[in-house]
C-alpha cells in the first residue's frame, strides 16, 4: 500500500526538479541574452563617441559638456532665455563701442573644441561683423574642464593688464599643448614676466573668474563653447538682453544666420 504512494512522491520531486531546471536555464538564457544586449549597446555608444571625436578634426556641431570632456551635439538654441538681461562685468570687450549687437563667448581654455573654433570660425566672425562694426565680442570665463582651468583664465586676465588679452586668448586656444606652462605665452608676447607671474601668484583676477563661472552657473550653461548674441544697453553697456544662442562649435554659416537674424529684429 505505501509503494505507490513512494513513487507518487519520488514522480512528483523528479517534476519539480525537472521544473527548477527549465526555469534556471530559462533564466540563464535571459541574462546571457541582457549581456549581449549590454554588449550591443556598449559598442553603439563606443561608435558613437569614436564618430564624434573624429568630428572635432573638421570642426562640426560639437561641445564639450563638464562630466570630463563628454561630447555633445551642438544646437541651435535661438529661443532659450530670450530677453533675459546679463551683466558682463568688467571682462574685456572687442570691437566697437558703437555697435549695437554683441557676441559672448562662454569659454575653458582647455577645450579642444573652443581651440577649434578659434582657429577656424573666429577669424570670419572678426572679419565679417567685429572689425566692422556691427558686433562686440566678449569672452567669459567657464572654467570647469581640469584643475589647472581656472589658472588658464587667470593669466588671460593677467595679460591684459599689459593690454594683451586678446593675443593670449588666441595663443593659448591654438596652442593648448603648452598650458602648464602658462609663462611660456607670456614670453613670446614680450610681457613684462616678473609681473605676469606675480599677477598670478597673487591670484588677482580669481574673484573675476569665479563671477564669470557664477554667472555661466546662473545661465544653466553645462557645456562649452557657448555663444549668446544680445543687444547692447545704450546707457549701460556691461547689460545685455539675450536674443538668441548657440551651444557648441558651428561652421561660419551657422554664425551668419543666426547673427543676420539678429541684426534684422
Amino acid at each position: 500500500m505505501k509503494l505507490p504512494l513512494i513513487m507518487r512522491s519520488v514522480r512528483m520531486k523528479k517534476s519539480t526538479i525537472f521544473l527548477v531546471a527549465i526555469i534556471c536555464l530559462a533564466g540563464a538564457a535571459a541574462y546571457s541574452q541582457s549581456l549581449g544586449d549590454l554588449a550591443r549597446e556598449e559598442q553603439k555608444r563606443r561608435e558613437a563617441v569614436s564618430g564624434q571625436i573624429t568630428v572635432i578634426e573638421n570642426l562640426s556641431s560639437i561641445a564639450v559638456s563638464p562630466d570630463r570632456e563628454t561630447l555633445t551635439g551642438a544646437e541651435n538654441t535661438e529661443n532659450e532665455d530670450v530677453g533675459f538681461d546679463i551683466d558682463i562685468g568688467d571682462n574685456p570687450v572687442l570691437g566697437s563701442g558703437n555697435a549695437k549687437l554683441i557676441l559672448i563667448k562662454f569659454n575653458d581654455y582647455l577645450c579642444p573644441v573652443c581651440g577649434a573654433y578659434v582657429k577656424e570660425t573666429f577669424p570670419q566672425i572678426l572679419k565679417e561683423y567685429i572689425d566692422t562694426n556691427i558686433l562686440k565680442y566678449v569672452v567669459i570665463d567657464n572654467p570647469f574642464l581640469r584643475q589647472h582651468s581656472e589658472t588658464a583664465a587667470q593669466a588671460a586676465h593677467c595679460a591684459a593688464d599689459q593690454r594683451k588679452y586678446w593675443e593670449i586668448y588666441r595663443l593659448m586656444l591654438t596652442q593648448q599643448n603648452s598650458l602648464g606652462n602658462l609663462s611660456s605665452y607670456a614670453r613670446s608676447l614680450n610681457l613684462n614676466i616678473s609681473t605676469f607671474e606675480n599677477c598670478l601668484a597673487t591670484e588677482k583676477y580669481k574673484k573675476r573668474v569665479q563671477n564669470n563661472r557664477a554667472l555661466a552657473r546662473s545661465l544653466e550653461i553645462t557645456s562649452v563653447p557657448r555663444f549668446i548674441i544680445g543687444s547692447v544697453d545704450p546707457r549701460n553697456p556691461r547689460k545685455v538682453k539675450i536674443i538668441s544662442s548657440l551651444r557648441g562649435a558651428h561652421p561660419f554659416s551657422n554664425f551668419q544666420k543666426v547673427i543676420d537674424a539678429a541684426i534684422a529684429r
